[in-house]
């Protein structure tokens, strides 16, 4: 179709473009014989960017920088040797704090790598297969450093296999590198004298067990398997390397993405596995899903938040790809699967 266009008017192909999909119309409810209706083209603009005002993103990703700034100092307040060192010296006016920064480096740097792994990522599947994509919105949360960087598409990908490249490959990076950061964190962990102990930063039992996966592995690597360290009182601090606590908050973020709701990376690889419409009903069901466990379990410290946040800010549908007809491989599959399950391990309260 394209090739057509571009003989008899390439100037229109500037602009506009037909992408292939199933009848997204609610005429697709009148066919019997398939849930995802007829096979139609669809014409609609080549950029679809979203208009929402760019003042307004970037006080958003403020706020989210100021509460993972928050975060950082935080993990510091159990520590009586730190903050006596900052009272002191703020009691007698000095305002050099260049020992308290590097302090906080490393967590900034095990949470920022990682991050900047998942959306270069994105971006090397986004200009490998010609689609445009829009500038990160960092969106809050205040259990953790921040909910998620939120990116929408400018332009169509060319099919399902695209998108679910996409959606995937942010996510996975950045699973495989906060794990790594949190595994040699705690190594380190292990590796610290007196001194460098005095001068740890430390996290609630509380916060270790919003991660069934993380608290498990603390509990293993420096608890010695016998769960003594999940075991005390939730607000009991516990020292860890600033690497364990951002690897460990940084895969909590990057599983959080892997939710299949609308927006999400999960969404975007559930919509390739399944469809727009078939997308639409298994991301509501998931929705519906997080909001009861959330009201009923008590665990509301992430999930409440990620669904506020996610119903203002994700209530646009994905944009349509060229081809929406051939779904995504069974090997893609397979590994959403892989995904979805460390996501569920991970998030999953340790009781």
């Amino acid at each position: 179709i394209d090739e057509i266009i571009d003989a008899k008017a390439p100037e229109w192909n500037t602009n506009f473009q037909v992408s292939v999909m199933n009848d997204p119309t609610p005429e697709l409810f009148d066919n019997n014989n398939s849930f995802d209706g007829e096979t139609v083209l669809v014409v609609h603009s080549r950029d679809m960017e979203p208009s929402t005002s760019r003042i307004l993103l970037g006080g958003v990703s403020f706020v989210s920088l100021f509460l993972a700034f928050i975060f950082s100092i935080a993990i510091y307040s159990q520590n009586d040797v730190v903050m006596e060192r900052l009272t002191s010296a703020n009691a007698v006016g000095e305002y050099d704090v260049t020992w308290f920064n590097e302090l906080i480096t490393p967590l900034l740097v095990s949470v920022g790598f990682t991050q900047a792994c998942h959306e270069a990522a994105h971006l090397f599947i986004a200009r490998k297969d010609g689609f445009k994509i829009t500038s990160p919105t960092i969106m809050p949360l205040i259990a953790l450093p921040y909910m998620s960087f939120q990116q929408n598409l400018k332009t169509s990908p060319k099919n399902f296999d695209s998108l679910f490249n996409f959606g995937m490959i942010g996510p996975a990076v950045g699973m495989v590198v906060s794990s790594a950061f949190f595994w040699i964190g705690l190594q380190l962990t292990l590796d610290m004298d007196a001194s460098a102990l005095e001068y740890a930063p430390s996290v609630p039992v509380l916060f270790l067990k919003l991660s069934t996966l993380g608290g498990s592995i603390v509990d293993n690597v420096i608890g010695g398997s016998q769960g003594i360290i999940t075991q005390q009182d939730p607000l009991t601090p516990v020292k860890l390397h600033p690497f364990a606590i951002g690897g460990l908050a940084s895969l909590m973020i990057n599983c959080l993405d892997t939710i299949p709701i609308s927006g999400t990376d999960g969404g975007r690889m559930s919509q390739s596995l399944l469809g727009r419409q078939g997308q639409v009903a298994f991301g509501g069901v998931v929705y519906f899903g997080l909001l009861v466990y959330t009201i009923f379990s008590g665990n509301r410290d992430i999930f409440l938040t990620f669904l506020l946040v996610n119903s203002f800010s994700r209530q646009d549908s994905e944009i349509p790809c060229r081809n929406e007809i051939d779904r995504a491989s069974l090997g893609q599959a397979a590994t959403a699967l892989v995904m979805w399950c460390v996501a569920i391990l991970t998030l999953t309260p340790l009781n």
